[in-house]
């Protein structure tokens, strides 16, 4: 069997839903790549207009199926996007945080630069530990677009519902006679 056909056996993806979801595995590492399928709220591009940092975050999950128990957890994280106007440039700075690291930078010429910037991510690749590369994964991700209390007590996110996508197990490599 080939690597290719391999790799497009063990990858899925999801897209009915406010994002395309879609993840790829490899024996060591899950790649995660989706984009906002919806328009962000009005709010958001309001803000992006009138030159304000303007942040999508996107939390991450990648679990282990078991059987009999809950999943177990592999890896968790924030994703952050970042847009904001320099006054003195006249560009958006634009910038990706892969929990707390900043992981991409560049600039945008215009607002729709900068909001493409903002919805379509580039991929995140996850390490697999060794003794769940094996495993049935299921990915989720989801968009938040601002979060904040109502009468300083109750939490509220305005935000995307999670989108899940299960990865089935790379076949064992045959072994050579």
């Amino acid at each position: 069997m080939s690597l290719a056909l391999v790799l497009l056996l063990a990858a899925g993806i999801v897209t009915p839903g406010p994002l395309i979801l879609e993840a790829g595995r490899e024996l060591t590492v899950v790649e995660v790549d989706f984009e906002l399928a919806i328009a962000p709220p009005d709010e958001t591009s309001r803000a992006l207009v009138s030159g304000a940092e303007v942040r999508l975050v996107y939390p991450l999950k990648v679990r282990a199926k078991r059987k009999g128990w809950i999943d177990r957890k592999l890896w968790s994280g924030e994703l952050v996007t970042i847009a904001a106007l320099d006054p003195v440039l006249g560009r958006y700075r634009c910038q990706v945080i892969l929990d707390g690291i900043i992981t991409s930078t560049g600039e945008a010429e215009t607002t729709e630069a900068a909001l493409t910037w903002l919805i379509d991510p580039p991929p995140v690749r996850i390490e697999l530990p060794e003794a769940r590369r094996r495993a049935i994964l299921k990915v989720r991700v989801r968009a938040i677009f601002s979060s904040g209390t109502k009468w300083l007590i109750f939490p509220t996110q305005n935000a995307t519902p999670w989108m899940e996508i299960s990865l089935e197990p790379l076949p064992e490599p045959a072994e050579a006679d």
